[in-house]
């Protein structure tokens, strides 16, 4: 009897190394990549962002950072048109981008406010702030996020949160450990959120030229 019950423990333990050694040549589960389109309601967003549309675009501060979101590695497209009303019937323009893979949404004068003072034109990742204000205080990328429609603070971006798979985030290449919302786009800021499984290499720059 005892020979029999040494037999079923060894069985049993071979078992189990088995199974081990399969869950361990197994890939970890890839993140599903979300779908962050630019939102339909521009400039309620943009109000509940705090900011305040105009009808057309003011360079009295002009300035520019730069976005990259990467989810298992993959890039997630910061759509162009955020914070742009493209639905207006008379002042906005389009074109295509130069490597004529998308298009790009500009403001000459609308008839009712169509453009929020931070805003994208194209899917490039660039964060333009336009205001009519001299000299004014950088937004936050919160605010950003707000006009895009997508959750952002301390523990999620979007429907990702720490709780369930690793978040960082890296302006000009440096982790960053506080609450990402709360970032002020200053100009020629290059923000990374690395979402799951990160690239081979952090953005820590951006090509911005000689725009401010």
């Amino acid at each position: 009897m005892r020979a029999v019950v040494g037999r079923n423990r060894a069985t049993a333990a071979m078992l189990v190394a088995a199974l081990l050694l399969a869950a361990c040549g197994q890939p970890a589960s890839s993140l599903k990549q979300p779908s962050w389109p630019a939102p339909s309601d521009p400039m309620a967003l943009t109000t509940q962002a705090g900011l305040e549309a105009t009808q057309s675009e003011h360079l009295n501060t002009h300035t520019h950072a730069h976005l990259d979101v990467r989810v298992d590695g993959e890039t997630v497209v910061v759509p162009a048109s955020i914070g742009v009303d493209i639905k207006a019937p008379t002042g906005i323009t389009k074109t295509k981008t130069l490597d004529g893979t998308a298009t790009e949404y500009y403001v000459t004068l609308c008839f009712a406010p169509c453009l929020s003072p931070l805003h994208t034109h194209d899917p490039s990742g660039l964060i333009h702030t336009e205001s009519v204000k001299d000299n004014q205080e950088p937004y936050t990328l919160g605010q950003f996020f707000t006009e895009w429609g997508v959750p952002l603070d301390d523990q999620c971006v979007g429907e990702f949160c720490k709780s369930d798979t690793s978040i960082a985030v890296y302006l000009d290449g440096k982790k960053y450990d506080g609450n990402p919302a709360e970032i002020k786009l200053k100009s020629h800021l290059e923000i990374a959120i690395i979402v799951g499984e990160p690239p081979n290499i952090i953005p820590d720059s951006w090509e911005f030229g000689p725009d401010p």
